[in-house]
């Protein structure tokens, strides 16, 4: 029994010294748009807005580089480095022009999120003579690789109706066309459809009477 005793102590006298396996550190990364939004791995902002990449190392370290990869849908991927601050947090703010990915790297360790935005076109609509049923269309977005057929829809109730089918220019992005609404007043708006890169682009509605 004293035996047995002695060598129970011996075991834990030698767990109690035994050193703890060292946890690796660590990279985390986070978007969200600039100026509102939730923190996560997906964020979505309109063509021309900014999202800021949040980060940290898990070991707190101030002064450590920090290469951060950004990677464009059919774009020209790059590196940015930045520097973490006192409490090993890093920050970079970006303005993606089309669908865009991001990693973060410090040394060999890699983030194990890869968050990245979704971005729609800027679609614009102006009433030029609502007399004359003239309006003009706006879009800001790449013009390789997004829909350069949009389309006019009015309100009718609680739901929308195409009314008019309108081609851009392809430089420009941009058309002036004519549109027939009945007599009275209405809502309208132009949609640009989802492509490959681009979520699906809507432009604040305009009240126009019809003649």
């Amino acid at each position: 029994m004293r035996k047995l005793v002695s060598s129970t102590i011996a075991a834990l006298s030698l767990g109690a010294v035994a050193p703890a396996v060292a946890q690796a550190p660590t990279v985390n990364l986070s978007i969200s748009r600039v100026g509102g939004g939730p923190q996560g791995t997906t964020t979505t902002v309109r063509y021309g807005e900014l999202v800021r990449l949040s980060g940290e190392l898990s070991n707190g370290q101030p002064n450590q580089a920090v290469d951060i990869t950004v990677t464009p849908y059919r774009g020209e991927t790059r590196i940015v480095r930045v520097t973490t601050d006192s409490t090993g947090a890093f920050r970079f703010t970006h303005r993606p022009t089309i669908r865009t990915g991001y990693t973060a790297r410090w040394g060999n360790v890699a983030s194990s999120q890869e968050p990245f935005t979704h971005v729609r076109p800027k679609v614009g609509l102006r009433v030029i003579s609502a007399r004359l049923g003239l309006f003009r269309v706006t879009m800001a977005a790449q013009p390789a690789h997004v829909s350069r057929v949009v389309y006019m829809e009015r309100r009718v109730g609680r739901q929308w109706h195409t009314i008019k089918r309108v081609r851009l220019r392809t430089r420009s992005l941009s058309a002036r066309f004519r549109a027939n609404l009945p007599p009275g007043f209405h809502r309208v708006r132009m949609v640009v459809p989802q492509t490959p890169g681009y979520l699906r682009g809507t432009s604040a509605f305009v009240r126009v009477r019809g003649f």
